[in-house]
């Protein structure tokens, strides 16, 4: 601690203008000693760090405030603002899961309907083959009590074998299309969930990442700083 204030002073500059320091540095640094508290709260600093953070915030020298304190202020109002875009951001997602859950309950209802009438199609596709298997017996000589049976099948079935045993072969194909589509599409929709529940995680575990300063700020606080470089060089 040896070294003059003006020194002090232009190490603290020099780290605000190269984005080496920041607000959170500044305040530790006031924290260390007396020496560097008192040089830390100049407003030439916050000044800085107030255009780089905040461009958007015009700073009057005939405030009644210090430059630290009205950077504080926009601060916490900015990070009010963050606060409540993030809490915009989670609502949005939770609708967009509320969304997706409602839709694969939607899908799961249209494929259990598909497999019950599929099934309800392979009986009704083994019934019909029995009953085409009886008719044929029923043309060639077998015991009495056999063809009995085979006529008494071929009776109870009231529609033509061979074109309906077409139409239920078709139903049935028709049938597994639809599953296959309602498979592929729960799949989709199940892929859209679980990505949406993972933001939701990234929102909620990492609001704000940078609360103090974007990345906008902290990329225009570089190039100041290579700018200010160049100027020293020539």
């Amino acid at each position: 601690m040896s070294l003059p204030d003006e020194l002090w002073r232009w190490i603290l500059e020099l780290g605000v203008n190269t984005t080496c320091l920041t607000y959170k540095d500044l305040c530790c640094l006031s924290m260390s000693c007396r020496r560097l508290k008192r040089l830390s709260k100049e407003d030439v600093l916050w000044s800085k760090l107030l255009s780089f953070d905040f461009p958007a915030h015009t700073f009057s020298s005939t405030d009644n405030q210090s430059v630290k304190s009205v950077y504080q202020i926009r601060f916490e109002k900015d990070k009010v603002r963050k606060l409540l875009a993030e809490r915009r951001a989670v609502l949005r997602i939770e609708s967009q899961i509320h969304k997706h859950t409602r839709k694969l309950k939607e899908i799961e209802g249209k494929l259990v309907v598909e497999n019950e009438k599929l099934k309800a199609a392979v009986d009704e596709l083994k019934w019909l083959r029995r009953v085409k298997e009886a008719s044929t017996a029923v043309k060639v000589w077998q015991p009495e009590i056999i063809h009995s049976r085979q006529k008494q099948i071929v009776e109870n079935c009231s529609v033509p074998v061979g074109f309906r045993i077409n139409a239920v072969e078709m139903e049935i194909k028709v049938c597994k299309q639809n599953i296959l589509g309602f498979v592929r599409t729960r799949k989709d929709e199940n892929d859209r969930l679980e990505a949406a529940k993972e933001r939701l995680s990234n929102v909620k575990y990492h609001p704000l990442k940078s609360i103090g300063v974007d990345d906008e700020s902290r990329n225009s606080r570089k190039i100041s700083g290579k700018k200010l470089k160049r100027v020293k060089h020539e």
